[in-house]
């Protein structure tokens, strides 16, 4: 996950614009499960997050996520340090098979950067890569690249949207470079206490998908999660249940 500070469009800027420019999230990816079958119903799953944590700066975040599948369980943590002057970093060990089979381990590190430019009080744009190696003995050994554009569009002070491009090398789709859009929602339910959060990734490979969680402020610094991942079709991903935590040294 990366910790990116974002705000929205200002509102004399089309929305649409927002919708094209904007950035992507959460993903799912799935690799093989057996060095002799690369199909998509072997690959496990996998989760990029680059969604914040928290607005602030100098701050320290860190998130843990268990992911429910089907084949078994898995947990994601994340480490990361909102800097000044919009400069975001994290490191990321993802995909631990801690339940189910577990015929291969799979743990894969990813460093985090990214940069955030404000225009306004409403709208700002990030850049970003996620770039990591998997953990496992593969032969060829290797190497996750993942690179963004990210717009985030305040249109109400209960209502964020984003949406934008990306692109993934092979070795993270499961098929071969591909780009394209990611777009969300994070809807205010009760103000700093409950909120909706809703993003999709284009396309029908390993990234592809759908998340829905509902996030929960037990204190200001301390937010509990629960939610949902929905495949895509012909992504080889699973239905998944999400269950995690968010902790910052700033408000959340």
């Amino acid at each position: 996950m990366l910790g990116i500070v974002i705000k929205g469009i200002a509102h004399n800027y089309p929305v649409a614009l927002i919708l094209t420019i904007a950035g992507l999230m959460y993903s799912g990816v799935d690799y093989a499960a057996d060095s002799q079958h690369k199909t998509k119903s072997h690959r496990q799953q996998k989760r990029l997050k680059i969604n914040p944590v928290t607005d602030k700066e100098d701050a320290w975040t860190a998130n843990a996520e268990t992911d429910v599948y089907r084949v078994g369980t898995f947990e994601n943590i994340v480490v990361g340090y909102s800097a000044i002057h919009g400069w975001d970093f994290s490191l990321a060990l993802i995909n631990t098979q801690i339940l189910g089979g577990n015929k291969q381990f799979q743990g894969d590190t990813f460093f985090n950067v990214a940069k955030t430019f404000t225009v306004n009080d409403d709208l700002s744009i990030v850049t970003g890569s996620q770039n990591g190696l998997a953990m496992e003995n593969l032969q060829p050994q290797l190497w996750y690249d993942y690179t963004y554009l990210d717009n985030r569009y305040d249109a109400t002070p209960w209502l964020l949207m984003h949406a934008g491009p990306y692109i993934a090398n092979a070795a993270l789709t499961g098929t071969s470079r591909q780009i394209g859009f990611m777009t969300g929602t994070e809807i205010t339910l009760i103000q700093d206490k409950l909120s909706l959060q809703m993003d999709y990734i284009s396309g029908h490979h390993s990234l592809s998908g759908a998340t829905v969680n509902m996030l929960l402020n037990i204190t200001s610094r301390f937010q509990l999660y629960m939610g949902v991942s929905v495949p895509e079709q012909n992504s080889g991903n699973e239905f998944a249940g999400i269950v995690g935590f968010n902790v910052s040294t700033k408000r959340l």
